[in-house]
């Protein structure tokens, strides 16, 4: 029974620690993240990023299913139901961050299918035999994708009022514990891809968390409210 709920034959429990910490820890930004939302009406979260994490949930919230054991399976359906908040409402005020007039002409028909291109994209990956029994591979592709466009988003902006440095350490401890895992795990101690792009994105995040921290020493002022908590 106990395995049904965390598989504990394939995964040591030192290794459950630092990918079911890291999960929760997302869950906690999500949770954020959404306060936030919510108070500024300001989407810091970028679109294309947004879109990726957003087709990845459904995948394998919803439609593929991970070796780890029902809690986990739990945590990624979790996510996906409190994306479902977090993309409308990055849908709504995010606008802003496009500057191409064509392309905002037609904003919501593009975010929408590139969230469904990502979720067909991910679930032929997971047919094919590309990711693991976790979904690390194509969760890693789309971490990648949320914390490069992250980076860039924010330093393009002429203000960084809305944004939370909370939201980013959470995020890079969660995925620090996850990338972790995914370099202490036996069955991925010959998967140099997942190791580097883990590694990759962990160090992005800290490199996002440095930058976001300096331009916060500037006042912000442009969006005519106070930095998140």
């Amino acid at each position: 029974m106990l395995e049904h709920i965390l598989n504990l034959k394939d995964y040591t429990p030192t290794e459950l620690f630092f990918f079911v910490g890291g999960c929760s820890l997302w869950v906690v930004v999500y949770v954020i993240y959404i306060r936030n939302l919510a108070r500024l009406k300001f989407a810091e979260a970028p679109l294309f990023g947004t879109c990726a994490n957003f087709g990845w949930e459904f995948t394998w919230g919803m439609l593929c299913k991970t070796d780890m054991g029902l809690l986990l399976q739990w945590c990624y359906r979790i996510w996906f139901l409190l994306d479902l908040y977090i993309f409308s409402r990055v849908v709504r005020f995010g606008k802003d961050q496009v500057q191409t007039a064509a392309v905002r002409r037609y904003y919501v028909p593009i975010m929408l299918a590139t969230a469904v291109a990502w979720a067909v994209g991910v679930y032929c990956m997971v047919k094919s035999g590309l990711d693991t029994p976790i979904g690390a591979t194509s969760a890693y592709l789309n971490n990648l994708a949320l914390s490069v466009t992250y980076l860039l988003v924010m330093l393009r902006r002429e203000s960084v009022a809305g944004y939370s440095l909370t939201v980013a350490f959470f995020k890079m401890i969660g995925t620090g514990m996850n990338t972790v895992f995914m370099n202490i795990h036996a069955a991925y101690a010959h998967n140099y891809f997942l190791h580097f792009i883990s590694i990759l994105t962990t160090s992005i995040d800290c490199l996002y968390i440095y930058a976001l921290w300096r331009r916060m020493r500037v006042p912000n002022v442009a969006l005519g409210v106070e930095a998140a908590t």
